[in-house]
């Protein structure tokens, strides 16, 4: 219980400044309606007082000030409700910002290690199921325990007796309840990861479309999604017979309620102890104190299945996010590296157990031309990858353009970098749209479209992308897949020419590509890299001749 109740302080914390608006707005609205039933009982009350005793001095005043506390409790419903809404909504909208923006901090490596399902999961499922304790679940929870204990006051006004007889009954189906809370927790977990299982395995199928067609692969991707499917699907019938099982002995201690009132009733009637009236104001108290108290052991597991989801929220959003160093005074090393764009000093890196760089040094000039080649796995791509930090080096030190990474913060050593990945990848949106997100800080439609256009001539895409039905204005499609493999290189080519970065950056920008595409891309590598230091990671001969100078890493 203490790890919830820290999951609830800070699932809480999270509005902030509206926490306190959020919950005076459940205040308000849960007395506003609990006030409005006890007006309700009380006009019963003076009436068949009144019409019991034959007195009816006073009662016409009595009805009218109760029906006046009536109508305040329905406007004080009325104005708390809306408010709650308000800023219950807002909450929701707050938690999903925070799991997004906390997906734009973390580091390259954990997208490398978890399914993009995962995230997924967290973004969709988890944030929906708990942001339902600001939507509704605590509200009444909140609502059932207040309303509580606004009903009982009057009702031990009139009876105290009677009403701690009653609220015997109340505190065993309580009790009940309670022993739910850890099942239903554990069930709401259960859900969520099988939630993000069968996220993966349609994300796996949608991405991997093409070689389920022409392997043989469909039956295993179907019976894998089908094992998925049918563990989620046992998961949801447990959890419906846990609420079952619940519902049904919430309405036998209903019932249960129902038949004890009764009979204590006759029973304080007969021996004098209470007057018809008062019987019947509790009466009709205790319908109202008797569904909300069974609404605390109905909304407390609720509540706690919630929170499970939460505590998932808050595992995500402690994870360690991308380092990004505040910027250190320039040191005296730079004066003796001027005229050299990018200087790798004794840098070593290992995946985990697994050294791959070791000790590697290099000095790449300003405005020439490199090629770096090696053989599969000697460490290619993941010196570029150090290079845009997306990884830490184990030792070592890098510098761009005069920069050190380890003393500079991320974003000004990316701002150097222009980089073009051997598989590009094209967002579903326009053309012009895709090569104007090269241009950093800015809103993609305020690009000038000339700078668009020149871009796309300096990376020899804007015949082709003329000869398209909309031109600039077509849509690619998911990743681009409209586009042929040159084509998207070329698009990726322009929008890293719209950076305008010192350095240029390709990993294998050919190597996928047909004879043709390869000479179409080549001849735009050859256009843009002037004035450009230009690093191309590459195989093929064709693209090592361009070089200025090969290095040979491994």
């Amino acid at each position: 219980m203490k790890k919830q109740l820290k999951t609830f302080t800070w699932f809480m914390g999270l509005m902030g400044k509206r926490l306190p608006l959020y919950l005076t707005a459940i205040l308000v609205s849960t007395i506003g309606s609990a006030l409005s039933k006890v007006a309700n009982a009380w006009i019963v009350e003076d009436i068949v007082t009144a019409a019991q005793t034959r007195e009816t001095q006073g009662l016409l005043w009595s009805v009218i000030v109760s029906f006046g506390l009536f109508v305040l409790g329905w406007v004080l419903w009325r104005f708390g409700i809306i408010r709650y809404n308000i800023e219950g909504r807002r909450g929701v909208a707050t938690v999903e910002k925070l799991v997004f923006a906390k997906a734009m901090r973390l580091p390259y490596a954990y997208y490398e290690q978890h399914h993009s399902a995962d995230f997924m999961s967290k973004l969709t499922f988890d944030t929906e199921r708990a942001g339902d304790i600001y939507s509704s679940r605590l509200r009444r929870l909140l609502s059932a325990v207040i309303s509580s204990i606004v009903f009982l006051v009057p009702m031990i006004c009139d009876s105290w007796q009677l009403t701690l007889c009653l609220l015997g009954v109340s505190i065993l189906s309580f009790a009940v309840n309670a022993l739910f809370l850890s099942p239903m927790k554990q069930n709401g977990k259960q859900l969520s990861r099988q939630h993000g299982v069968i996220l993966e395995k349609l994300t796996n199928m949608l991405a991997g479309i093409e070689l389920i067609k022409i392997f043989p692969m469909r039956g295993t991707m179907w019976e894998d999604y089908h094992v998925a499917n049918a563990d989620y699907y046992e998961t949801q019938v447990k959890a419906g017979k846990l609420s079952a099982a619940l519902e049904s002995l919430n309405c036998l201690f209903d019932l249960t309620g129902a038949l004890a009132f009764l009979g204590l009733g006759i029973y304080f009637v007969s021996k004098g102890m209470i007057g018809l009236g008062q019987l019947t104001a509790i009466y009709t108290l205790y319908g109202s104190f008797r569904y909300v108290f069974l609404d605390i052991g109905t909304y407390l597991p609720q509540m706690m299945n919630c929170l499970a989801n939460a505590e998932r929220l808050y595992q995500f959003l402690q994870l360690e996010e991308e380092e990004d160093v505040a910027a250190a005074p320039v040191p005296l090393w730079q004066e003796q590296r001027q005229g050299y764009a990018v200087t790798v000093e004794k840098l070593s890196f290992s995946y985990g157990d697994m050294p791959l760089l070791n000790d590697l040094s290099l000095n790449i000039k300003e405005n020439s031309f490199v090629a770096l080649t090696g053989e599969s796995g000697c460490g290619k791509s993941t010196l570029a990858k150090l290079l845009l930090g997306f990884y830490t080096p184990n030792k070592g030190q890098i510098f761009v353009c005069g920069k050190s990474c380890q003393n500079s913060s991320i974003k000004e050593i990316r701002d150097l970098i222009a980089y073009v990945p051997q598989d590009p990848y094209l967002y579903g949106v326009s053309i012009a749209e895709n090569i104007a997100y090269g241009r950093s800080g800015v809103n993609p439609s305020d690009v000038p479209m000339e700078d668009i256009i020149a871009a796309a001539k300096a990376a020899n895409a804007h015949d082709f992308i003329m000869e398209l039905p909309c031109g600039y204005q077509t849509i690619v499609g998911e990743r681009g897949n409209t586009l042929s493999g040159g084509e998207k290189q070329r698009i990726a080519l322009a929008r890293a020419v719209l950076k305008n970065a010192p350095v240029l950056l390709l990993d294998e920008a050919t190597s996928a590509l047909d004879g043709k595409s390869e000479q179409l891309v080549n001849e735009a590598i050859k256009k843009v890299c002037q004035n450009h230091t230009t690093i191309m990671i590459a195989h093929r001969s064709t693209t090592i001749a361009m070089a200025d100078e090969v290095v040979v890493i491994g």
